[in-house]
């Protein structure tokens, strides 16, 4: 697997053009990352992929890397969001008499490993009020839309600090990406929320309604502000893509690239794919199952994709033998 450049140093060296040191311009793309956020949540609203990025380009026009921002992150960019744009075709195929949607097994699977408990159900009437919209509602519901905002804003400081490193990033996250998709059509999975409607999670023998806090939370945003993202409003969702949950992969793959790659950020990682995992269960989006499948793909596409790396990179080295044979011939 080729990388587009196999240098192994960080972009711009220990300074920029006009003497700038690198960790102060990282410092700044962050402080301007933080800040861009704080105001769409001001403005009753979140930033998301296409926002974030475009909030980027505007920062490395200002710090000069236009150029080699765009030659970089277009090819990853155009892929990822076509992928982003298709993927509610395996929610159509399987209406059209695609593979047969599964509902009932994941709730028997998901009851089988709890001892005949539904963990959303558990969470959800333990510390959800109906109609109330409480501070950890809010928390939950921006660790789940921050999910891929997290890799992006990862993959830019690959990109930053080491583009080999960033290369086999974007490679691993578009491999985990069209994994789930093929997923979805293969094995079409019905979240907790939607198998609620339907009226198969019982609670004491009597349906439980699985309230789909997110949307809650986005209700009230949406009365004050809106959603300032040309992909969520015009995207091509699946309602029924719950297995494997890339909301739980993406934030793991991103753990596992820091865990044996910049092990400082890794406790920083963990904690978010802790409190991620936590809150895809409890507003209803997934199953633990889903984010264990997820958690697997991740781990598997991560591992794969490292041996793949070091395979290559091993038949590229020379042969010493070789090199001794041709050194002796001098």
């Amino acid at each position: 697997m080729g990388l587009p450049n196999t240098e192994r140093k960080p972009l711009c060296g220990p300074k920029r053009r006009g003497g700038i040191p690198r960790w102060l311009w990282i410092t700044a793309m962050l402080v301007y990352l933080a800040i861009v956020t704080g105001v769409q949540f001001w403005r009753k609203g979140f930033i998301w992929p296409d926002t974030f990025l475009l909030f980027m380009l505007l920062g490395v026009i200002v710090m000069g890397q236009a150029r080699t921002f765009l030659r970089d992150w277009t090819p990853f960019v155009v892929v990822f969001f076509g992928w982003q744009m298709l993927r509610g075709y395996a929610d159509q195929a399987a209406k059209g008499g695609g593979f047969p949607v599964h509902e009932r097994d994941l709730v028997a699977a998901e009851r089988w490993l709890f001892g005949g408990h539904i963990p959303t159900v558990v969470l959800q009437k333990a510390l959800h009020e109906p109609g109330v919209v409480r501070w950890y509602d809010l928390i939950a519901t921006v660790f789940w839309a921050f999910h891929f905002v997290l890799a992006l804003l990862f993959a830019y400081l690959l990109w930053m600090r080491d583009r080999p490193l960033y290369w086999r990033f974007v490679y691993a996250l578009i491999v985990l990406s069209f994994a789930g998709f093929l997923t979805y059509v293969l094995f079409p999975a019905v979240p907790p929320w939607l198998a609620a409607r339907h009226g198969l999670i019982l609670d004491g023998g009597e349906p439980f309604r699985i309230r789909l806090i997110r949307d809650v939370v986005f209700g009230e945003i949406r009365a004050g502000g809106g959603v300032a993202s040309w992909i969520m409003r015009n995207g091509n969702p699946n309602p029924i893509a719950a297995m494997p949950s890339l909301h739980a992969a993406y934030p793991t793959l991103v753990f596992l690239f820091s865990l044996f790659h910049w092990r400082w950020l890794s406790p920083i990682a963990l904690l978010y794919c802790c409190g991620l995992w936590f809150s895809i269960v409890y507003i209803g989006d997934h199953y633990v199952i889903d984010a264990l499948a997820g958690i697997l793909y991740a781990a598997v596409t991560f591992f794969a994709l490292e041996a793949l790396h070091r395979y290559v990179a091993r038949r590229r080295a020379p042969d010493p033998q070789e090199a001794h044979v041709a050194e002796a011939a001098l």
